[in-house]
């Protein structure tokens, strides 16, 4: 496989909450949440049951989420819906589908 060539390995959902913002990345560079979701502590957090793919880009594993589901924007950006997030950060949380 080329280096920079993108491959979808599997499908997943996530089945426990995993931490994808800490409060310093929540604060400089991603916009606001609602005041409730912050309250009920779930901004920065993939909520149980989102999906997406496994994949690897540029030599590297990343969570794709499926876009256009419910909870996306606790932890992807308003200005950026497409995002590519560290495997290491949802390791432990999920089931292949």
């Amino acid at each position: 496989m080329a280096p920079f060539k993108e491959e979808k390995l599997y499908r997943i959902e996530i089945i426990s909450k995993c931490e994808v913002l800490g409060i310093k990345e929540s604060l400089f560079g991603v916009p606001y949440p609602s005041f409730d979701d912050i309250r009920k502590g779930n901004f920065g957090y993939i909520p149980v049951g989102t999906k997406g793919w496994v994949m690897r880009k540029w030599g590297k594993t990343y969570f794709f989420p499926d876009q256009n589901q419910e909870g996306l924007e606790l932890f992807v950006p308003a200005d950026q819906p497409i995002v590519l997030i560290p495997y290491h950060k949802i390791k432990d949380h999920y089931k292949k589908l």
